[in-house]
């Protein structure tokens, strides 16, 4: 069974931008990433993000991290270790906590040295958190995933994709959601651009 990757976040003290935009500075300055900057903020998903890509070697494909700030948490910097194939593949806990300590405490580091801040990763404990998936959301996501075709989604798949995120009375966190797709057989890559996608249809959804 797929072990439960945890959720990473930052607690900031400055603007997300502002946060966004020296963390961005600070990985050009280490020459250890390509860095891209996506501003949503205006869109439907009302999210900032910043995606830093290794460009050193490393036993993992394609690998790096996002940096997200989101509207309705001001204070907060979520964290996502990414990667197109890991080793092993899924990671393990271990493996996906030490990504993000090699790729985001350094840069953190010179954060705290270059504007007199005591920044942390926050990593979630290992059961993850006190959520508790309703009978309701449970039911969805397993309609989701049981029918679903792990490898190319069918338009029937989905259906039952958008009614998970219309019908749901609660929003799955993502760390959650990411351990539910991999246990169900999506591949690591596939499960999170699925929960990032959930992440994003549930934003629209608090709109009307």
């Amino acid at each position: 069974m797929t072990e439960p990757l945890p959720a990473i976040d930052i607690k900031i003290s400055a603007e997300p931008s502002l946060f966004l935009e020296r963390m961005f500075a600070l990985g050009e300055q280490s020459g250890r990433f390509t860095i891209e900057h996506v501003d949503d903020r205006a869109g439907g998903t009302r999210l900032e993000v910043v995606n830093f890509r290794l460009l050193n070697e490393s036993p993992h494909e394609e690998h790096g991290f996002q940096l997200i700030a989101r509207r309705e948490k001001p204070d907060r910097i979520q964290v996502e270790i990414r990667a197109q194939r890991w080793s092993p593949d899924p990671p393990t806990r271990a493996v996906y906590e030490q990504s993000a300590r090699d790729l985001v405490r350094p840069l953190l580091k010179s954060y705290n040295r270059s504007f007199q801040t005591k920044h942390r990763l926050r990593i979630g404990a290992r059961e993850g958190s006190s959520f508790r998936i309703s009978e309701r959301t449970q039911t969805l996501l397993r309609r989701f995933t049981t029918l679903a075709n792990t490898r190319s989604l069918h338009p029937f798949d989905w259906r039952r994709f958008y009614l998970l995120v219309r019908e749901g009375r609660q929003e799955i966190p993502d760390h959650i959601l990411r351990a539910k797709l991999e246990q169900a057989g999506f591949a690591p890559a596939k499960a999170q651009e699925l929960a990032r996608l959930y992440a994003h249809l549930w934003e629209f959804k608090q709109l009307r």
